[in-house]
């Protein structure tokens, strides 16, 4: 996997760079091969950076077309292909790492497709197709858990050397870097699209020829935001709830609390609605203004008693979702309570949190 430095470095060891937090180019410019850094330091940082490049985005992000082209002229890659790519890398690289290890040798170009890398990756695509998200995202931290003790055991002059750093190197920060060229730019543009609900498909909107699939389909994805939720936000210290705000005016306490507060309303409009009647309104005074008041009123809860409060909202609400009939299913009002509040809303709120999310888990500074 042959592998060149950046042309014209000259940064060379930049050790006042942060690497989690610089500029892209920045990091892109330095040599990462002198013997002045510490290659097992920069893995940590860069692996870092790449998992929150994705921090937030749902299932049907990870799946959206037009993260980057095929070099091998096929269908354009998704987020889900590219970090498929990572993973099937990390574990090649364990069986060539073990292999160079008792023996000496390293892999040649012309093993993979005869040197046509491109080729190569394309070919591979379709075995990572039925894994789901989050089982991808496992099997990520799987394969780097397996390979870095591995790599750990060659020398610095060993991996630094022609003959293994392309195959070391490219495997773990590498690879990342060239991945996040593409990446952190594509997921930044889902986010901002997930902010405003955008489904990256078809209006989630149930017919009644496609009911029944239709709401397998809404319970599934509303399981699987409600998990990556608990994971990204929920997961997060207690000091990170308050320690600084993740979108103006509002930090992670204040999020989590509104979502409690819309689960309650939802819950409460369709529990009480009776056919032929009318919809419960929005607020009077506007949705903003009920926000702001909401939130000050709840400014102060605990962190603990705004995700019991959470959990709670949304098992009352998955109760009365469950329990509507078809004929609130199909109608955009009772459809919109249920799909906006349960799912979409939540989701909106992930792709808000989750970048903050991510960096409160980095070591300061």
């Amino acid at each position: 996997m042959a592998v060149s430095e950046p042309a014209g470095s000259s940064v060379g060891a930049a050790t006042d760079v942060d690497l989690r937090r610089a500029p892209l180019a920045d990091v892109l410019a330095i040599d990462f091969r002198t013997d002045r850094r510490d290659l097992w330091a920069d893995e940590v940082a860069i692996w870092d950076r790449l998992l929150a490049s994705w921090a937030g985005l749902d299932d049907a992000a990870w799946r959206l077309p037009g993260a980057a082209k095929s070099d091998a002229g096929g269908p354009d890659w998704s987020l889900h292909e590219h970090v498929a790519h990572v993973v099937d890398w990390l574990e090649i690289g364990r069986d060539y790492v073990e292999r160079a290890l008792a023996t000496g040798e390293w892999p040649a170009d012309d093993d993979f497709e005869g040197g046509d890398f491109d080729r190569f990756n394309e070919s591979r695509r379709e075995r990572y197709a039925p894994i789901a998200p989050a089982e991808l995202r496992r099997r990520l931290v799987a394969a780097r858990d397996a390979l870095l003790p591995v790599a750990r055991r060659l020398d610095p002059a060993t991996i630094r050397s022609d003959a293994a750093w392309g195959w070391v190197y490219n495997v773990f920060h590498g690879h990342d870097l060239d991945h996040l060229r593409v990446l952190e730019p594509w997921a930044d543009s889902l986010r901002a699209r997930q902010v405003q609900n955008d489904p990256f498909g078809d209006p989630p909107q149930p017919h009644a020829s496609n009911l029944t699939a239709a709401k397998a389909v809404f319970w599934v994805a509303e399981a699987s935001v409600a998990d990556l939720f608990r994971e990204t936000v929920l997961a997060l210290p207690d000091a990170a709830w308050t320690a600084a705000e993740t979108t103006p005016g509002w930090t992670v306490a204040d999020h989590v609390g509104h979502l409690a507060a819309w689960f309650e309303e939802a819950a409460g409009a369709i529990g009480e609605h009776r056919p032929g009647a009318p919809w419960r309104p929005l607020p009077p005074e506007g949705v903003d203004a009920w926000n702001a008041a909401d939130a000050a009123r709840r400014r102060g809860t605990p962190p603990e008693t705004l995700r019991a409060a959470w959990e709670a909202g949304r098992d009352r609400l998955i109760g009365v979702v469950r329990a509507m009939p078809d004929d609130a299913w199909l109608d955009p009002e009772g459809f919109g309570w249920a799909y906006e509040d349960l799912h979409g809303h939540v989701r909106a709120h992930l792709a808000m949190i989750g970048p903050y999310a991510a960096r409160a888990r980095w070591p300061t500074g």
